[in-house]
């Protein structure tokens, strides 16, 4: 997955109807089905829990998404506009010349010995024939 560059005071993306959920409810139901269970765990156990989800519920948090995302709509053009879009393209130079540079010293390889090969070596295959 490709992450994009963010700027200072960018509007953030809502979260999908499933991470609404899981934050307010689908959580604490896993960690109370399964004391103890890692976050590999509780995630899977979440996702058939939101498989299995009565539909009003889904709706529920379906309509909260959509609600946040016309939020976001309206915000995010907004912010292009006050200067969010030289604020973007500077965060956006900025995280490329971070990869350059990391990638710059990647690319230079430390100097390796040469083996050494001994006369012995050279004149034995010599004489193989």
């Amino acid at each position: 997955m490709v992450k994009l560059a963010k700027a200072e005071g960018q509007p953030k993306r809502p979260m999908s109807a499933y991470f609404l959920w899981m934050n307010e409810e689908g959580r604490a139901n896993a960690k109370k089905e399964l004391p103890g269970a890692g976050v590999a765990d509780i995630s899977k156990n979440c996702g058939e829990q939101w498989k299995n989800i009565d539909e009003a519920t889904k709706k529920k948090y379906e309509k909260k998404q959509a609600e946040l995302k016309k939020k976001y709509d309206v915000e995010m053009p907004l912010w292009l506009e006050n200067g969010g879009k030289e604020l973007l393209d500077a965060a956006k130079k900025a995280k490329k010349e971070k990869k350059m540079k990391k990638a710059g010293k990647k690319a230079t390889p430390k100097k390796k010995k040469k083996a050494e090969t001994s006369d012995e070596e050279i004149s034995e295959d010599e004489y193989s024939d």
